[in-house]
């Protein structure tokens, strides 16, 4: 294993946030970018969402990177030579209780709270709870009581999250949402990019039928995004972009899990990195263009944190420049192969 280093950017008005990436390793002594346990490297991606997106994900990232090192530990830091199905069932079962830490926001939320968080746009907001059904309320528009605004938000947040365990030349990625990882190499001198991960949304066919199948009567994928939406109960026109994530409390039974694709493979001569990226990453350039433009500072003699670096500020460049004019959460994580 050679480098691996993370950066992020928030746009202007964001529907996601980012954890921030804390080290964990076997002797806690340390503070990094990266996770690791000896020859065992994790680096995380998280994305959160909702109005406490942001805490979910700190719950999630600390969470499953601490539960995937403990098991690494406990098979001897070989987390990767177990068989297949048992891998899978460990990574499972750390999102699983990633998952559970997550849904302890939802005890003891705070009153107030300002959104967006770190822009230019954020307001004050309330906590309120008509009929039961706990909102954050614009402090401005908390004394309307006759016709909730617009601008309410209902309390339910949760966070993506793409995990990559990587020891020797094998590698396993977990995901669920759309953090996405694309594996790049070098093929006759020419860049190849890949992606390795499944974006769980409606775009996906076995999502949008599994939506279909076990929750048609409650909620439907929106045709127009892809969305998740719900269209009976106290919940009726709310939407999710993803189907899958960490810390959805009340959208579990509209079918929203926290169970992860799991992929596994091992590294060729011709692999030279892994791009983990978020979807302000993916939305704004395909996974070849990505991969030129992380190749061509690695290439140069650049570290995978100038890489991560210069691929979120291109984005955020091609974000501005487009007709929206504005960059939503960017962030990315680089790991270079030697």
């Amino acid at each position: 294993m050679g480098q691996a280093a993370g950066m992020h950017r928030y746009g202007g008005i964001l529907r996601s946030q980012l954890a921030t990436l804390l080290q964990y390793s076997v002797s806690r002594d340390s503070t990094s970018l990266v996770h690791c346990v000896p020859e065992c490297w994790l680096p995380p991606l998280y994305a959160g969402h909702g109005m406490l997106g942001e805490l979910v994900a700190q719950h999630a990232g600390q969470v499953v990177v601490e539960d995937v090192c403990c098991r690494a530990r406990k098979n001897g830091c070989n987390l990767l030579s177990q068989p297949l199905d048992r891998l899978e069932s460990n990574l499972k079962a750390a999102f699983e209780k990633a998952h559970q830490a997550c849904l302890s926001v939802y005890d003891d939320p705070p009153s107030s709270i300002t959104y967006p968080y770190n822009s230019t746009a954020t307001m004050r907001y309330t906590l309120y709870r008509p009929n039961g059904l706990p909102i954050y309320r614009p402090e401005v528009a908390r004394n309307c009581m006759a016709r909730p605004p617009a601008c309410d938000r209902l309390l339910e947040c949760g966070t993506t999250c793409t995990l990559a365990v990587t020891q020797g030349d094998q590698v396993a990625l977990a995901n669920v949402g759309d953090t996405a990882a694309a594996l790049v190499s070098l093929s006759d001198d020419d860049v190849v990019a890949k992606f390795l991960t499944v974006d769980h949304n409606g775009r996906n066919e076995q999502e949008a039928q599994r939506i279909a199948k076990q929750h048609g009567k409650m909620a439907r994928i929106s045709e127009d995004r892809g969305y998740l939406s719900i269209f009976v109960g106290m919940w009726a026109g709310y939407e999710l972009s993803v189907t899958r994530a960490l810390g959805h409390k009340n959208l579990e039974a509209f079918g929203v899990l926290c169970e992860p694709a799991v992929t596994t493979f091992q590294l060729r001569p011709e692999d030279t990195c892994l791009i983990i990226a978020s979807d302000g990453v993916w939305d704004v350039m395909d996974s070849r263009e990505a991969a030129n433009r992380v190749m061509d500072v690695v290439s140069g003699g650049g570290s995978a944190k100038e890489a991560a670096k210069q691929l979120v500020q291109d984005t955020v460049m091609l974000a501005e420049c487009s007709p929206d004019g504005d960059a939503d959460n960017t962030s990315a994580v680089v790991l270079v192969f030697e």
